[in-house]
């Protein structure tokens, strides 16, 4: 009897040490963003379309893309590319991936399913090179049911807390 409860007493050690281990590998490496540009853009490359079901509009388009202006202020156009890259560092460079939450709020949209949708939020995993990730996010009105006017927040969160913010406006020139 005795060696079942050394058994119970050394699984709880082990169980302390690897959420002890766990939470100081995160602890030691909190990450820090910054947004290196913001606005709109267009894309150089030809735009790679994928399904997406949690975004609004059910699809992500990915590709390269080059700022054309830096603005808070997106003018509504069939089209439009808008978004912002950024870089996050100060990671343990032994981490492969950095798990974080893109939450998107956006102006109401009524879609031709009969649906609205005021935002959409997914989770992904950010790679990263020796501690660091470059990345960009954002949005592309290609339906005539996105092109609202209103006040849209780009938000990632780490480990369920904000990591940064990007606020953008859209309106009809």
């Amino acid at each position: 009897m005795g060696n079942s409860k050394e058994k119970v007493r050394m699984s709880k050690q082990i169980f302390v040490a690897v959420v002890l281990l766990f939470v100081t590998t995160f602890a030691a490496a909190a990450p820090q963003a910054k947004i290196k540009e913001y606005g709109y853009y267009e894309f150089i490359t030809e735009a790679k379309r994928s399904m997406h079901p949690a975004a609004t509009s059910g699809f992500v388009q990915t590709g390269e893309a080059r700022l054309v202006e830096q603005t808070e202020r997106i003018p509504i156009e069939q089209g439009r590319l808008f978004g912002f890259r950024f870089i996050i560092t100060g990671m343990n460079p032994t981490i492969g991936q950095l798990p974080v939450e893109l939450v998107v709020t956006h102006p109401k949209m009524e879609k031709p399913d009969g649906t609205s949708s005021t935002g959409y939020r997914y989770t992904l995993g950010l790679t990263l090179d020796q501690g660091v990730v470059e990345d960009k996010t954002g949005y592309r009105m290609n339906e005539k049911y996105e092109m609202v006017e209103g006040e849209w927040v780009f938000e990632y969160r780490f480990m369920n807390k904000p990591l940064m913010v990007q606020r953008f406006t859209t309106y009809r020139p």
